[in-house]
């Protein structure tokens, strides 16, 4: 592993990020497919973050951000949104723990899809909503209850 290899794998990565948010694991695989070996890689992301080029903190809120109204989304599969996007587990599971309970978010995605009446057909219709969006069936209808009652 050279000293010179190392830094045109650091300037790299900072070249990439420009102004922009990137998570760790994406750098990480940005760097992996120039062709920088696996352990200049994860040294230079490690460096990165160190310097603060690099927040996984901030890259989990602008993928929560993208999930919110009518496409919000489930505590687990944010949290599996939040891995794929490159977010460090250790991280993504602490925003998580940070996020409203599912009930709360899915009563927040009710009011966004914009039904105005309480009917077994709009019931059915948004619970099967839900259950795309990762809640259970449980959450979905107590979160329809207090939907329902707030009409």
């Amino acid at each position: 592993m050279s000293d010179t290899e190392y830094q045109n794998a650091v300037t790299a990565a900072i070249r990439h990020i420009g102004i922009s948010t990137y998570s760790s694991g994406k750098i990480y695989s940005y760097l992996i497919d120039k062709g920088y070996p696996e352990g200049i890689s994860s040294r230079a992301v490690s460096e990165l973050i160190e310097r603060g080029y690099i927040n996984d903190t901030k890259a989990s809120r602008k993928v929560i951000i993208a999930r919110t109204g009518k496409k919000q989304e489930s505590r687990d599969y944010i949290l599996k949104r939040l891995i794929a996007a490159g977010i460090d587990r250790d991280v993504a599971e602490t925003v998580v723990s940070g996020l409203d309970d599912d009930k709360v978010s899915c009563v927040r995605l009710f009011e966004s899809l914009g039904f105005d009446s309480d009917s077994e057909e709009n019931r059915n219709e948004m619970i099967a909503i839900a259950s795309r969006r990762g809640y259970t069936y449980e959450t979905a209808s107590a979160a329809y209850q207090v939907w329902s009652e707030n009409l």
